[in-house]
């Protein structure tokens, strides 16, 4: 059943499909082509912000954001609310698709949770661009 989840999520990313409740018209979904240190690399930074979730340390993962993200949501509003969520349930990196040359999107897992989160190039370091803050399965 999950390799069946996965391939779905897969599938609605290759498409360029939105998916999950976020709001998605802030950008557009063209597929980039990629290399593949360019797929290691996002995954990398995915991985690492999404470990940092569920390791518990919330201050570290709002760090990794960008700078607009920050403002929408500071970090100690963002840390309590995390509190709250269960830490250690790991998330899972479902997959990577680059938009184009400086912006990608990274679909995740969380328990029962699926959703997406954007990374975007600047000043030569991937920075996470959370489409959704607000829920302890939405980061």
């Amino acid at each position: 059943m999950k390799a069946l989840i996965r391939l779905a999520l897969t599938a609605a990313l290759t498409a360029g499909c939105a998916f999950g409740e976020p709001d998605h018209r802030h950008h557009q979904h063209h597929r980039h082509p990629m290399t593949a240190e360019d797929a290691a690399r996002l995954r990398g930074v995915a991985t690492t912000y999404l470990g940092l979730l569920s390791g518990g340390d919330p201050t570290a993962a709002w760090d990794m954001w960008t700078a607009d993200a920050q403002q929408r949501d500071p970090r100690e509003a963002f840390a309590d609310r995390l509190a709250h969520c269960a830490p250690g349930v790991p998330y899972e990196v479902l997959g990577v698709v680059a938009d184009g040359p400086d912006l990608a999107r990274v679909a995740w897992q969380h328990g029962g949770h699926t959703g997406e989160h954007l990374l975007r190039l600047h000043d030569g370091q991937w920075r996470v661009d959370p489409v959704d803050t607000t829920t302890c399965g939405a980061p």
